[in-house]
């Protein structure tokens, strides 16, 4: 079964620099790098989106699973740094920390940790994922397609 495809945009106006608009569900917001690498810094990085979402997804499913179990977890904090190590395998190296609130026994709290782990992006970064990349057909390409005139 294939799950619902949303999709997820990036946009680049054309105009320079490394700025691009980006979507993603029903949010847009700007995506860009630091001064140093080239950009301006109005917004996160592609890593700092990929961190994002693996802190997303473990906070999300830290919250889903606290619910089913009625387990008292109050807030959450997840935390993601990502770093470039040439000499780890994978060089592309992420610490996650987890903060967790709430009066939760020793044993809940443990359970939470491993569960931390196996939140969908989690799985998707260490288990990788399959990518296929296709190029769209230009916009005159698209009219004629349609029925239009070039």
């Amino acid at each position: 079964m294939v799950d619902e495809v949303r999709r997820s945009t990036a946009d680049d106006s054309g105009l320079g620099g490394l700025q691009l608009l980006v979507g993603a569900g029903p949010a847009r917001f700007v995506a860009d790098e630091p001064v140093a690498l080239g950009g301006l810094d109005l917004g996160p990085t592609p890593h700092e989106l990929v961190s994002a979402a693996l802190a997303a997804c473990a906070a999300q499913t830290l919250r889903l699973y606290a619910r089913r179990k009625g387990w008292p977890l109050g807030a959450v904090h997840v935390e993601v740094a990502h770093a470039k190590d040439a000499a780890a395998m994978p060089p592309d190296q992420f610490l996650v920390i987890v903060r967790l609130d709430g009066p939760l026994s020793m044993e809940q709290q443990e359970r939470l940790m491993e569960i931390a782990d196996n939140c969908p992006v989690h799985r998707l970064l260490v288990g990788g994922a399959g990518i296929t990349t296709e190029q769209a057909p230009l916009a005159d390409e698209t009219a004629t397609l349609a029925g239009g005139v070039p």
